[in-house]
């Protein structure tokens, strides 16, 4: 088995902390995947936790390392399209340890099977199996089969609106419409009903599924908001786009149609979310539970992108309305709000507040025009034609050039 740096879960010696505590204080997390993203600011956020980690993915390179940790984390090599080498993999190093699993942060399963895959490894030995989902699951549910018409999610959609419809065509519908929240909500079936069975065997362990909606944040290799902050910057005449309204406005009305509201999450706070599970009593005897995890304020995208524009330094600057816009977010058009209220009332978390989220990501994107030039170039070439020059002008960059498949995008 590909392996490094096992001994980090064990070695009490590189465990304490200044104050000398004991080394069964330390969380044992397990993150699958764990190379980018989310992925890497949880691992970052254990590790200052501390706790013991151990990532398991493919290995591959990201942002110029295959190890954002900088050597602190143990490390497994696994592919987890093949399902058989991945289970025996976790298999192995859940093994090694005398204690079970406090958590496990799965960033790397697409489908029912990749759970499958996943628990069939860890065989009931761990505590929490927090899953990183999406609100995507809410596009293959009876309210999105109903037209989003529903007496109990008027203004909101709350985690119980995941169900499926009933109909098999309906259900046929929606998973050809969107095969990534099918996957999603597929993994999250799995999952409950195989933490059941754990318990039923005797295991104490339970599952969480995060419902995400678009994440916002550093090293982020979707480049979506990043394009947005380089298309701010190429000139008046290359502003942002945003659709024209299709409403008849009153005669002194000069907005355009106001679009659905766009719900975001900063990376940051999910990993803070992971290292807040390890920390707060049980207080849901479920096997299951999924909760929407995501900043209050969810603006249509032409605010949005006026938020971005002020924090960035151009208080005041407003998006182009056209009637055929290039278009980087959101990933779903649900003309509801994601409901929050679980988070904040049952978990007693709070998130960072949108507007705080974008000035971090503003920032971070000016600084590393000069850190990562590549990336930087690669988001501004996401642009229209004509805003492509003058954004990578305005930053210094030059055009990008090709680069290999091992750092392709990643989500997590």
């Amino acid at each position: 088995m590909a392996e490094s740096n096992l001994a980090f879960l064990e070695n009490e010696e590189k465990l304490r902390s200044p104050v000398g505590e004991a080394h069964a204080a330390h969380p044992l997390v397990l993150v699958l995947g764990g190379s980018t993203f989310m992925g890497r600011e949880t691992v970052e956020a254990f590790l200052q936790m501390p706790a013991r980690v151990c990532v398991v993915n493919r290995g591959r390179s990201y942002w110029g390392t295959r190890d954002p940790s900088g050597g602190r984390v143990a490390r497994v090599t696994a592919d987890r399209r093949d399902k058989s080498e991945f289970s025996q993999r976790i298999d192995t190093v859940t093994a090694r340890q005398i204690e079970s699993w406090s958590l496990v942060a799965d960033f790397s399963a697409y489908d029912g099977d990749d759970i499958t895959a996943a628990l069939q490894g860890l065989r009931g030995r761990f505590h929490t199996y927090a899953y990183i989902s999406s609100d995507s699951v809410y596009e293959v549910s009876a309210l999105a089969g109903a037209g989003w018409a529903s007496s109990s999610a008027s203004t909101h959609v709350s985690e119980s609106c995941s169900q499926r419809p009933a109909d098999a065509a309906t259900k046929s519908r929606l998973r050809k419409a969107d095969s990534y929240g099918h996957g999603k909500l597929e993994a999250e079936e799995v999952l409950a009903a195989g933490v059941q069975n754990d318990q039923k065997a005797g295991a104490h362990a339970r599952a969480i599924a995060l419902r995400l909606p678009d994440v916002l944040g550093p090293y982020d290799d979707t480049f979506r908001l990043w394009a947005y902050w380089h298309w701010w910057r190429a000139g008046d005449e290359n502003r942002p786009q945003v659709q024209k309204s299709l409403k008849r406005p009153s005669p002194d009305s000069t907005e355009v149609d106001s679009g659905p509201p766009l719900a975001f999450v900063f990376s940051r706070d999910v990993a803070r979310f992971l290292v807040h599970l390890t920390r707060l009593p049980v207080r849901n005897e479920a096997a299951f539970d999924a909760v929407n995890l995501g900043c209050d304020l969810q603006l249509p995208l032409k605010g949005f992108l006026e938020l971005l524009a002020k924090v960035s330094g151009m208080p005041g600057a407003s998006p182009i309305a056209v009637d055929r816009p290039k278009s980087f977010l959101p990933s779903v058009d649900r003309p509801l709000h994601l409901d929050f209220r679980k988070l904040k009332e049952q978990y007693t978390f709070m998130c960072t507040p949108l507007e705080e989220v974008l000035k971090v990501c503003a920032d971070w994107f000016a600084e590393a025009c000069g850190s990562f030039p590549q990336e930087a170039a690669e988001a501004a070439m996401k642009l229209p034609q004509s805003a492509r020059a003058p954004a990578l002008a305005h930053s210094g960059l030059e055009m990008p050039t090709p680069r290999s498949s091992s750092s392709s995008s990643s989500s997590v």
